[in-house]
């Protein structure tokens, strides 16, 4: 097995997806003071990013012997993801959207005339397709929300966008067009939609009876488990074969331990990159000192408890 863990947390504190900051903690949206902020969907910028996330799932579904008929992806920052995995062992991709299963069959193909800088979609519906066009091109790739996001960084667009940029904006959808809300926010950010795809596919993406099919989760991030917990147990309920659940980082807090054996069965849950092994990168490139590796290592014995103690009330406005 390569250390793809390595190579993720190297490209995540370059692009500044996972920020430490245990001197000047950062305000989580629950209020909580907290000494690290991640937002994986930044890989989704750039094509290698994608490509090594793609391989380091591909690494650890062959070293659990994981066997499978679709990949599924949590909604909605599990779906590109999921979707270059799927693309690259060529099986249907699984989202569960308001409890009920859509398979999306291979291949996911889009007939863009034009050329242009980034591959941009609306979500949820969309992101498979404008994963596979970027990824086809190797271009940047980010989806658009249909509004900001009411916690964290409140962010409508999710991925890189630089001014000057081009896009082919892919919207396909199932009733809810926001097109023109899309376009919008990247022109806000200086992107100019030189093509715009639009298409309802309410007859292509079907409600899909998933029952006996054999399905692992791809998520981006576990904190607490509970999110991810309730996919699992929602494709369960449609009788799914769903034991396992990967994720690109996990902070390896106790309670996504509890959440994920509290199911029954048991699904394990395992991640490229854990808090662990981002700390021990972290102190090995002289990234983090002594000090503050230690103080990041009593965050993870305590997370919701550290603020307080180190002097970092919560933030009881949000």
């Amino acid at each position: 097995m390569q250390n793809y863990g390595e190579q993720i947390a190297k490209a995540s504190l370059e692009i500044k997806s996972i920020k430490l900051s245990p001197d000047d903690p950062f305000t989580w949206a629950s209020g909580y003071r907290m000494p690290i902020y991640n937002d994986n969907r930044m890989l989704l910028g750039d094509y290698n990013h994608r490509m090594l996330v793609t391989n380091a799932f591909k690494d650890l579904i062959e070293a659990e012997n994981i066997s499978f008929d679709y990949i599924a992806g949590t909604s909605t920052a599990g779906i590109a993801p999921a979707t270059s995995v799927a693309n690259h062992y060529k099986v249907p991709l699984l989202i569960i959207q308001d409890g009920v299963p859509y398979v999306f069959e291979q291949p996911f193909e889009v007939d863009s005339r034009k050329n242009a800088s980034i591959v941009a979609s609306t979500c949820p519906w969309a992101i498979p397709f404008g994963v596979t066009l970027a990824n086809e091109r190797q271009v940047p790739f980010v989806y658009v929300r249909q509004k900001k996001k009411a916690h964290g960084l409140k962010q409508q667009i999710e991925g890189i966008t630089n001014r000057g940029q081009t896009a082919v904006l892919i919207n396909y959808h199932r009733g809810d067009d926001y097109a023109d809300k899309a376009v919008e926010a990247l022109g806000e950010q200086g992107v100019i939609v030189k093509e715009l795809i639009s298409e309802n596919i309410s007859d292509i993406v079907r409600p899909s009876d998933i029952n006996g099919k054999k399905v692992p989760y791809i998520e981006d991030l576990i904190s607490t488990g509970e999110s991810s917990a309730k996919e699992v147990k929602a494709a369960r309920d449609h009788g799914a074969i769903c034991n396992n659940c990967l994720s690109i980082f996990s902070y390896e807090l106790d309670k996504a331990a509890e959440a994920f054996g509290s199911l029954d069965p048991e699904c394990k849950a395992e991640s490229s990159l854990t808090y662990n092994m981002l700390l021990d990168f972290a102190k090995k490139t002289g990234y983090l000192n002594n000090e503050q590796v230690e103080v990041l290592q009593n965050w993870r014995a305590d997370p919701f408890n550290w603020g307080e103690k180190h002097g970092f009330p919560m933030d009881e406005k949000k």
